[in-house]
């Protein structure tokens, strides 16, 4: 028994782009579809990748042979990545198979021979372009907002909930008195327009406590390091999938103020572990209440609590165990190979 999770090529060569956009511009649709299906790539790392790659690695240290499978059946994401995972080629697996499809493909799940896991992150994807109604056929999604979705359109058919899983060896708690005063953090591939109002709201009330910085384009790893810096994150999506951003804020000790993407943000519940302002006005307002360290701290404290289950060695691995159980194998219970390396202080309870 081995679990395959399907994931994309990471291209960052321009060509591919160029021909993908002029098929778009001339609306072949269909052509471009097809090469979309054939190759499986993308052009930027996504939290879903991530999210996908992580169920790797938990369910390969719960004792399952695990690995990731690409069209190329090459590893092209490098130090963007989860390092330390094995890859196939799509076309390499076996019938008996267990095969984790992502949302943005899910009709590839007709290719499978075996028992097939349509993992449904992303609400923009959720399609019933595959025989959902077949038992072979397991879905799992990752929110109360996306078990909705996919109840409408897969009826009648059990969905589960999975955890997200949040590294917090990559993300360590770092309270807010040991972070940068009063640096905000941002990321304008996700509603600049949000970012750039709340910013000049906040500031024509007089706010100066909070300076904006705006980060894109950067690996995990990348991510990671910056993240040890600002005191808050502007949740700015108007959609998300697994929303990962918010929750490693959380993990990290950082107080998430903004949009819960119509509930994508699941972890976020206002004033109790973020601060939740669907418009610039109310995140405006937002900001000055949060220039209080107390509600800060508070804050920072009470996401930590909420997030610290969707660490690997907590939910995920007690998820992951109990899957390897259904599918018939056995899997281990020795010491956790993840090493929980938060920093714990007096006011952080375990």
């Amino acid at each position: 028994m081995r679990f395959v999770f399907l994931t994309a090529d990471l291209e960052t060569r321009p060509t591919w782009w160029q021909v993908q956009d002029t098929l778009g511009r001339l609306k072949l649709r269909g052509i471009q579809r097809y090469l979309d299906l054939k190759f499986v790539r993308v052009g930027q790392v996504f939290g879903g990748t991530l999210n996908l790659m992580r169920h790797c690695q938990v369910a390969q240290n719960c004792g399952a042979e695990a690995v990731l499978a690409t069209m190329s059946g090459r590893d092209t994401y490098g130090d963007k990545g989860v390092a330390g995972l094995s890859y196939i080629s799509w076309h390499d697996r076996r019938p008996d198979d267990i095969c984790i499809v992502p949302d943005f493909v899910t009709s590839l799940i007709g290719q499978v021979k075996g028992s097939a896991i349509a993992y449904l992150q992303n609400p923009l994807f959720v399609k019933a372009d595959f025989n959902f109604r077949s038992d072979r056929v397991t879905l799992w999604t990752d929110s109360p907002l996306m078990l909705e979705i996919c109840q409408k359109t897969y009826p009648n058919r059990p969905i589960q909930i999975v955890p997200n899983i949040i590294d917090n060896i990559q993300f360590p708690f770092i309270p807010q008195s040991d972070r940068e005063a009063g640096l905000i953090f941002a990321f304008p591939r996700k509603g600049k327009d949000y970012i750039d109002a709340t910013q000049q709201c906040y500031e024509s009330m007089g706010g100066k406590y909070w300076r904006f910085e705006r980060i894109d384009g950067l690996s995990i790893q990348e991510l990671a390091q910056q993240f040890r810096r600002p005191q808050a994150f502007l949740a700015s999506a108007d959609i998300e999938g697994c929303a990962l951003p918010p929750q490693e804020s959380m993990a990290s000790g950082i107080v998430v103020v903004g949009k819960d993407a119509r509930g994508a943000n699941f972890c976020m519940a206002d004033r109790e572990t973020a601060m939740i302002a669907d418009t610039p006005e109310a995140a405006a307002r937002s900001l000055l209440e949060l220039e209080n360290s107390d509600l800060r701290e508070r804050i920072a404290q009470n996401a930590y609590r909420a997030i610290k289950r969707y660490f690997p060695h907590e939910e995920p691995t007690a998820f992951w165990r109990e899957t390897i159980r259904r599918f018939g194998g056995t899997p281990t219970y020795g010491s956790p190979t993840y090493r929980d390396m938060t920093p714990m202080t007096d006011w952080l309870p375990e």
